[in-house]
């Protein structure tokens, strides 16, 4: 569906038009009904979006809820049994090594014999750190010990110890543990040989590993794994002193539920509380031969954050969602109403004489035959008046008259030009990506001129192949090195070991010294490529022998291709900056009405300055966006006409490019009347009654929101332009209630004051300097205090007392309204019942320090300004 009004001829506009009472009658008619038409069907759309997506969202939210947390529970599941199984093969193999002492009788020879077997087996085995071996009647016969002397015959009745009787009767005894020194954990190990006669062997088994093996278990950021024995009491727990202190766990609900299962959670047990006492996910295994349950936890918040951050991509979707459905439903409906009101000016202008006038209606219904009809009458009653050839004529020499002016315009949008980047800083920060990316040691950037490589950036060199590389700028690569084969295939060169390749046995120079002064073993290039063109090479080098992945090869590539991309990026601004200008009449002719508006001082408040500003802007920005719609009109019109008459081809092209540079120029007027209409539109926005519901806000977010936003804005203005941001947020500043919308803009425009002082300082300075820009915040009890502070280049004392005094501005004419430190001070004090004050001194810094109240006075809901 598409709809225009077309002007044909120009008699028809000197026709007497119909009187004021119908036009007036005929607008407030079609403004009634406009309104009813455009409010229901914006509604019946957004709700109709809302509830589906809001529906759909709800769905998504519960059934991944329980997925996320199906996942966590069996991922801590599978680490419990990885990790008791662990500890009871651990002891299964001490066991097993200890049972080829108990194969031999008790014979007057075998005690050396057993006294070998104990020594093998201390050595075999480290966990082992003594060994004794008692008899049949519990008498202890040998005792081999890391720790102690050895002792043989001792004679030390063991036959009413539990490790020997529960040993004879359970064939194994696994003992409590202990600690030795209040160190390291220990536990007796007991074994009965498959004889009456063979006796027993008692093994004390250093548990270290399992404290090891427990203490490396990572569960998260914050959560970790520990033993429990049968009684409850602590066996294992990263935090040691837990287990020195002989914790008991029994108390806890989910030990007392896996033992009370065999070492099995229920279900209803996958949330509990930990020793300390926080909420986590819980997960454990039995521990087969020893009786012991492992127990693996997760703080519920660490566990749950992927699911909250997943919550708020979702609310920000829900959110973007709901905005495109009120655009869409905007669109759609002035698509629906545009036609009615297309007809109605229409038969307006046609009643009124202007007999030129069609209406262009594409609907395919009713409306559109209704509007062919208007068009056939207004055909009819224009025959009268000119003939064809007599309109081409006066058409042409408007659109001549146009042209002299769209040319005068265009010299003075010839002035204007952007500043292209600097290729110096792409490059260097690329290629160290790349080398510290790829885990590379060093790496250097050439630019190919055909026969020769020059070095543009390097990073990290040795410091002796650095010299050398420095002094060799330019760079004519060996006919069997890699360089030389990038130049030849225009193909990634990949060389494993530079001390195998050709280039290096055959004695080149610079490989010789990659490999023996700077180190250089593995190496990687890739080409720049523009459009199959080599235009240069980056290479990075590694100090051993490891081959890169194709991951970081295809990584190297994206960088190549980046900077193919700046590099042309850079011409392309550079051929911009040669051929363009600024010129723009019609914007001279805003500026100078705005300065007259800002000089004005007979409106009495800010609220009825924004209104003058609008009115006196209005004149101007209409002309500038009439004139640009008439003026495409009529450069369409007349390209038509003259491409259709009998010119040569020649004038045909210089007719197209005097055309197309016309368009150029009109496109550059329309952006800068709508930079001027934006000027207006934030004056109007806060001179409007109200800015929202005040509520209670994280006033650390706020700030921390409003310095993100303004840091990206000015990167975007100045994409070389570097900030050091530092943050000093109070974590008691805690919530506080005031208008967020009001005190984010307070933020934004003290922070880009900020960024513009450095940039100034900036360019006074040079590269000695470092701009930076702080944020803090400071809990006063009832009150707040904020600092906003950078290190630009100051404010002067006779600034300073009339930095706060409407249309008071030290930028450049076109950069500033002056009103941006007047409005955040109305914000702050007349508002909020604030202060705002500045420290600063000239050439070194300047500090805005704001308290605002915690609570705002009662009363105040409005939202608007004193």
């Amino acid at each position: 569906m598409s709809l225009s009004l077309h002007p044909d001829t120009p008699q028809a506009r000197t026709l007497p038009s119909a009187p004021p009472g119908e036009v007036v009658s005929g607008e407030a008619a079609g403004r009634g009904i406009r309104t009813r038409l455009f409010t229901k069907y914006v509604a019946l759309f957004v709700a109709v979006v809302a509830i589906a997506l809001l529906a759909n969202g709800l769905f998504e939210v519960f059934f991944y809820y329980r997925e996320h947390k199906a996942s966590l529970i069996r991922v801590q599941h599978e680490q419990a049994e990885a990790a008791a199984a662990k500890i009871g093969q651990f002891v299964k193999e001490i066991e097993s090594q200890l049972g080829w002492t108990t194969q031999l009788p008790w014979t007057g020879g075998s005690i050396e014999q057993r006294r070998s077997d104990a020594l093998r087996l201390l050595r075999q085995v480290p966990a082992i750190t003594e060994i004794a071996q008692v008899d049949a009647t519990g008498k202890e016969r040998l005792r081999v010990s890391r720790l102690a002397m050895d002792a043989i015959d001792s004679g030390i009745d063991l036959s009413s110890d539990p490790k020997f009787t529960e040993a004879v009767a359970r064939k194994v005894y696994y003992g409590p543990v202990y600690f030795r020194r209040d160190s390291e954990p220990y536990m007796t190990l007991a074994l009965a040989g498959a004889r009456k006669d063979a006796g027993v062997s008692i093994a004390e088994v250093n548990l270290k590993l399992i404290w090891d093996v427990v203490s490396q278990i990572k569960v998260g950021e914050h959560g970790h794994a520990y033993v429990v024995g049968p009684e409850g009491r602590l066996i294992a727990h990263p935090d040691i002193s837990l287990v020195l202190r002989n914790t008991d766990m029994s108390k806890l609900e989910q030990v007392r539920g896996a033992q009370a299962g065999g070492g099995a959670m229920p279900d209803s047990l996958q949330e509990a509380t930990n020793i300390q006492g926080q909420e986590v996910l819980t997960a454990s295994a039995p521990i087969a031969p020893l009786g012991w349950t492992m127990f693996v936890e997760l703080p519920v918040e660490e566990a749950y954050a992927a699911l909250y951050a997943s919550l708020q991509r979702l609310a920000i979707v829900l959110l973007a969602a709901s905005i495109f459905a009120v655009l869409a439903g905007i669109f759609l409906a002035r698509r629906m109403v545009g036609p009615i009101q297309a007809l109605r000016s229409g038969a307006e202008r046609i009643g009124g004489g202007d007999f030129s006038q069609r209406i262009s209606i594409k609907t395919g219904d009713e409306l559109e035959g209704l509007a062919d009809q208007f068009n056939h009458m207004g055909e009819r009653l224009q025959e009268s008046y000119a003939d064809l050839e007599k309109k081409v004529e006066q058409r042409t020499a408007e659109l001549s008259e146009s042209l002299q002016q769209q040319t005068a315009t265009s010299e003075v949008l010839e002035a204007i030009s952007s500043s292209a980047g600097e290729l110096q800083p792409v490059f260097n920060k690329m290629l160290e990506n790349a080398t510290r990316v790829c885990g590379a040691s060093f790496g250097v950037m050439d630019l190919w001129d055909g026969e020769r490589y020059a070095l543009v950036s390097d990073y990290n060199l040795p410091p002796q192949f650095a010299a050398t590389r420095q002094q060799s700028r330019m760079l004519a690569p060996h006919p069997e090195s890699g360089l030389a084969e990038v130049a030849r295939t225009h193909q990634v060169a990949h060389v494993l070991d530079v001390r195998e390749a050709p280039a290096y046995r055959a004695g080149a120079e610079m490989a010789v010294l990659l490999a023996d002064v700077g180190g250089a073993r593995t190496a990687l290039m890739v080409p720049l490529l523009r459009e199959d063109e080599l235009i240069g090479v980056i290479t990075i080098f590694r100090r051993e022998v490891r081959a890169f992945t194709d991951k970081q090869i295809a990584l190297v590539e994206n960088f190549a291709n980046q900077a193919v991309i700046a590099i042309e990026n850079a011409r392309l601004l550079k051929q911009l900056r040669e051929r363009t200008s600024e010129l723009s009449q019609s914007l001279d002719d805003l500026r100078a009405a705005q300065d007259r508006l800002i000089q004005t001082e007979k409106l009495a408040s800010l609220g009825q300055l924004t209104a003058g500003i609008a009115h006196e802007i209005k004149n101007p920005l209409n002309f500038v966006n009439n004139f640009s719609a008439v003026s495409t009109e009529l450069i369409d019109e007349l390209n038509g006409a003259l491409q259709s008459a009998a010119l040569d081809a020649k004038s045909k092209e210089d007719i197209d490019e005097l055309t197309g540079m016309l368009r150029a120029n009109l496109e550059k007027v329309v952006q800068h009347g709508k930079r001027a209409d934006s000027i207006v539109r934030n004056m109007l926005l806060h001179s409007r009654e109200g800015s929202g519901e005040h509520r209670a806000v994280d006033i650390n977010a706020i700030v921390e929101e409003s310095l993100n936003l303004a840091y990206h804005g000015a990167r975007a203005e100045r994409p070389s332009f570097n900030v050091t941001l530092q943050r000093g947020f109070d974590p008691a500043a805690g919530m506080v209630d005031i208008y967020p919308q009001e005190i984010t803009r307070v933020f934004l425009n003290l922070i880009s004051n900020g960024f513009y002082a450095t940039a100034k300082r900036k360019e006074s300075a040079g590269d000695a300097f470092e701009p930076t820009l702080s944020a803090a915040t400071k809990n006063l009890g009832d009150k707040v205090e904020i600092r906003i502070r950078d290190n630009g280049i100051g404010i002067p004392p006779e600034v300073k007392e009339k930095m706060f005094n409407p249309f008071f501005t030290t930028k450049p004419a076109g950069e500033g309204t002056g009103l941006g430190l007047s409005m955040s001070h109305d914000i702050v004090v007349k508002q909020h019942g604030g202060t705002i004050e500045v420290e600063t001194a000239p050439g070194v810094f300047t500090e805005f320090i704001i308290t605002l109240p915690r609570t705002m006075a009662v009363g105040d809901t409005s939202g608007g300004k004193t």
